[in-house]
């Protein structure tokens, strides 16, 4: 790598590592805002919304990386056209166009990291991220419940405790109608809430009795435990709560790749055009590297203008990629190129504004 390399490739760096680092916070602000109900809850510590936010950087990043990418190229390159840099390049021979190998080499090691944490780190990090909110969820469950009230918010289902203590409820309650031609009573000396295999919740109860009576019937069923589990059926409920749940991107690519295996025509192309999507976006960073420099070099307005060509060519491409994901579900494109349709249109459209560069020669930068 060459002098000119290395300094074009600190000019990118430095506005990329901002860029990246303000969008993160961004994304990382909103997804506070969207669970804060759940995060701000009774059983929430500092160090549980820490780690659940540093679990979903990675996914956050796919989405980050490209804009920050493009953001930091353009300025990069802007502010050597701006002082007249490039120009004093094309005055000793060295086009503009000589200019892409530092945003494309960059953006070919920024590409690999993408594909790393898009497929490997992302998919970990969001299936942690999943399991700490659900386990938040049930301890701001256990906090609602209090003692002496009765609490109505399962639906229907009615428990009341008279004491509550962080290792769970004394002298408990439930009154089970969730079958209304059965209902149950149950009373129990101490219980306390744990996970169940199926994502919901159930309710651990030592030394008790249920009383059941059919109605029409006469006779009344009164059966004495000292262990027993009662299933709230909260699985749907948590669910709604959790944002994070039923989230494709969690899968990783072993999995994904089971998924398109199985299920009808639709299925498999779903899932296969999905796949490609998780590969396709961290490739784009090396396509929208390649647009940068014609960026930076052809437009008028100064900064401003670098921020509103780039912003608008990354709507551009997020609305091909929703345009080929559809295209690959619906089978008119292969899943492949579905996917790498906003890149294919990308590198075109950069290879189009670099020959336009390369024609103008010095005159393209004033």
């Amino acid at each position: 790598m060459t002098r000119l390399d290395r300094y074009l490739a600190r000019e990118i760096l430095l506005p990329f590592a901002a860029a990246l680092l303000f969008l993160t916070q961004l994304l990382l602000a909103s997804q506070i805002l969207a669970q804060a109900d759940v995060l701000f809850g009774g059983g929430v510590s500092p160090w549980d919304v820490f780690r659940i936010l540093l679990d979903l950087v990675p996914h956050l990043l796919e989405y980050v990386l490209p804009v920050a990418f493009l953001l930091g190229a353009v300025l990069g390159v802007g502010r050597l056209a701006e002082d007249r840099e490039v120009v004093a390049l094309s005055s000793v021979g060295i086009s503009p166009v000589h200019l892409v190998r530092v945003p494309l080499l960059l953006g070919g090691a920024v590409s690999l990291l993408a594909l790393t944490v898009a497929l490997v780190v992302a998919p970990a990090g969001l299936r942690d991220a999943r399991r700490r909110v659900d386990d938040v969820i049930r301890r701001n469950l256990q906090g609602e419940i209090r003692p002496g009230v009765f609490y109505e918010d399962i639906p229907g289902m009615t428990l009341y405790a008279a004491r509550v203590g962080p290792g769970g409820f004394e002298d408990l309650l439930i009154a089970d109608r969730t079958n209304p031609s059965a209902p149950l009573v149950t009373f129990s000396r101490s219980g306390r809430l744990e996970a169940g295999k199926d994502g919901g919740l159930r309710l651990v109860l030592e030394d008790g009795e249920i009383h059941r009576e059919d109605p029409g019937a006469r006779d009344y069923v009164v059966a004495r435990f000292s262990r027993a589990t009662a299933d709230l059926g909260l699985g749907a409920a948590l669910d709604a709560k959790n944002q994070l749940s039923n989230n494709a991107f969690e899968f990783s690519p072993g999995e994904i790749l089971r998924e398109s295996g199985t299920g009808d025509a639709a299925n498999r192309l779903y899932w296969r055009t999905f796949l490609w999507r998780r590969i396709a976006v961290p490739l784009g960073i090396m396509a929208l590297g390649l647009l940068a420099v014609p960026i930076a070099s052809l437009r008028r307005g100064g900064r401003a203008a670098g921020y509103a060509v780039s912003i608008l060519s990354i709507v551009g491409y997020y609305a091909l990629l929703r345009l080929g994901e559809g295209l690959g579900h619906d089978g008119v494109l292969p899943p492949w190129l579905a996917a790498n349709l906003a890149n294919l249109a990308a590198v075109l459209a950069a290879a189009a504004l670099l020959a336009v560069l390369a024609r103008r020669g010095t005159g393209a930068v004033r």
